[in-house]
């Protein structure tokens, strides 16, 4: 599957830069083959399903297929960061009545505005919602119907106590999107993060909503405190060196493709049909060479490497 992954990535490169693109490239079959061959990066063994695990002494996380959220256990109830989707809060509600019967959610708290990571939390009956003050501003005009209203709204960093525990809610702004916020737990060692980083993964899409050098900011921020485990909102979660890992990764791809811009001109400015090709060439063996062997790198190279052009193209 991946050696077809990367057949299809070629394929879409080759539809980009050559004259193909006007017989192959508006064949519907040809192109669901090629959307196609992105299925493994969300689907398979080791991510379909649900699995509940302990990540610290008062702390667990609750994975949905490639969907993965935080549970504290405080004195004064359960605190949850981020239903995610409806199907996700229905069956992580089904766990927290089994492992913790009787116990309430005292407070949901949404990491960013994104609706991927907001809906479904009506599920959990949560006593208290919390969500960054410029939240309610994006979903206005968007269908936030699954969407449970904040009872709080927040700004800036904040330093949450509940039930003797300190949530240290740190505001991401100019990163990925300006109502972000990671969480960091003192006393558990722990850092939870949504859509900042990822364990041995390549980015999904290149990360949609994602302003470059703010984002690199971010998880230099991060990287400067104190924690051992390491908990991101996709996929696996590791320890403190796979964030490290990741934003090394992420610099290096957005370096060579600012270098491959200089080198082959903005998309549409220079060397009509042999752009994207001179792209590829220049970033992909260096990324094989040390991330080949993560997650997903065949499924997604073509696509950061689309989003990284545009990015140092356009200033994002």
């Amino acid at each position: 599957m991946k050696s077809l992954s990367f057949v299809a990535a070629g394929v879409c490169v080759a539809l980009a830069s050559c004259s193909l693109t006007s017989t192959l490239g508006n064949s519907p079959f040809v192109l669901k083959t090629v959307v196609k061959t992105v299925e493994p990066y969300f689907h398979g063994p080791g991510i379909d399903g649900m699995q509940f695990d302990k990540v610290g002494k008062r702390v667990y996380t609750f994975r949905w297929n490639w969907y993965r959220n935080l549970i504290i256990d405080t004195d004064d109830g359960l605190v949850v960061i981020d239903p995610m989707n409806q199907q996700m809060a229905a069956a992580l509600r089904t766990e927290l009545d089994g492992r913790f019967p009787g116990k309430r959610v005292h407070s949901l708290i949404y990491s960013h505005y994104h609706l991927d990571h907001t809906s479904g939390g009506a599920a959990l009956e949560p006593l208290n919602v919390l969500a960054h003050e410029a939240c309610a501003s994006y979903w206005a005009p968007l269908d936030h119907s699954a969407v449970l209203p904040p009872t709080r709204v927040i700004s800036g960093d904040t330093v949450l106590t509940i039930g003797s525990v300190e949530i240290r809610a740190l505001h991401l702004p100019n990163s990925h999107t300006d109502t972000l916020y990671a969480f960091h737990l003192p006393s558990e060692r722990l850092l939870f993060t949504a859509d900042l980083g990822l364990v041995r993964t390549m980015a999904p899409g290149g990360v949609p909503d994602r302003y470059a050098p703010g984002y690199l900011a971010a998880m230099d921020r991060l990287i400067e405190l104190d924690f051992d485990t390491f908990v991101p909102s996709h996929f696996g979660y590791g320890k403190k060196q796979d964030l490290v890992d990741w934003r090394n990764m992420m610099e290096e791809s957005r370096r060579l493709a600012r270098q491959a811009v200089k080198t082959a001109g903005t998309p549409g400015i220079a060397n009509a049909g042999t752009q994207m090709g001179k792209y590829f060439d220049a970033v992909y063996d260096p990324l094989r060479e040390k991330y080949g062997h993560w997650h997903g790198f065949n499924e997604m190279f073509v696509l950061n490497l689309v989003r990284d052009v545009l990015g140092e193209s356009l200033g994002y």
